[in-house]
């Protein structure tokens, strides 16, 4: 399953791009997002691990992110694993003429047959809540854009 947003931004893919993989600044842009924290040391980039305290799905969470995939202007990915689930956030900039599409993906799953049943029975739920969250935040760094 997947779940995904997308706007088109005023914006060249390098400047969204520097505001969408700079997490660490997440709390001054994201209202969904209180804290974030860089566990490894350099630069981000591959292999970089965050610790993110955000609100997901109404309830205040604590995620432990690595960098998956980090291609400068047009990806930036996240992966998180707890317990026997995990997702995979997404963050897409393709050019345009006019600017830059910011796509944002979630993409949750789960290792136990117990998970991905439970998954498959939250699933419209999920659909939902997650579009909603990933609109807020397209919607929170399209301002940061124009500010």
């Amino acid at each position: 399953m997947q779940i995904d947003a997308s706007k088109t931004l005023a914006a060249s893919p390098a400047t969204v791009f520097s505001l969408v993989s700079n997490a660490v600044e997440w709390p001054l842009v994201l209202r969904t997002v209180q804290s974030v924290e860089l566990l490894t040391e350099g630069d981000l980039g591959v292999g970089s691990r965050l610790r993110e305290r955000r609100l997901l799905l109404g309830t205040d969470t604590v995620l432990e992110s690595e960098v998956i995939e980090f291609t400068r202007p047009h990806r930036f990915r996240l992966f998180v694993e707890y317990s026997d689930r995990y997702f995979d956030r997404d963050f897409i900039i393709d050019a345009l003429d006019s600017g830059s599409r910011l796509t944002l993906a979630i993409r949750p799953g789960s290792r136990a047959s117990t998970g991905r049943a439970l998954l498959d029975m939250l699933s419209p739920f999920l659909q939902v809540r997650l579009s909603d969250e990933l609109d807020m935040d397209i919607a929170d760094f399209a301002a940061a854009l124009r500010a």
